[in-house]
């Protein structure tokens, strides 16, 4: 199994251009083997976690109305857009539908 040096990726989620309710959140990988399914299953349950309490009471910019989805799609995408590069391509890997 593959060891990853235990860091945590700090993720910072700006819905809009000058909002001040940039929410930020730690979430940790280094201990998770992201070349796996498992690994990568329990990154996924994480970042989602996290989202969901980053995420909490968030406007959609310039309105009133609540928009967790986007918010939470856009947690995810910055969780994986900032570990390594290595980790990137080993979790969208093990992200692939295994065909026989």
């Amino acid at each position: 199994m593959k060891t990853l040096a235990s860091l945590a990726a700090v993720l910072a989620v700006s819905l809009a251009a000058g909002t001040a309710s940039a929410r930020e959140a730690r979430v940790q990988w280094g201990d998770l083997d992201l070349s796996s399914v498992a690994g990568a299953d329990a990154f996924d349950a994480r970042v989602t976690t996290a989202a969901k309490r980053a995420c909490r009471g968030v406007k959609r910019p310039g309105s009133r109305i609540s928009d967790r989805a986007f918010c939470r799609a856009a947690f995810r995408e910055e969780a994986v857009r900032q570990l390594p590069g290595s980790v990137q391509v080993d979790y969208a890997l093990s992200r692939l539908p295994v065909v026989l």
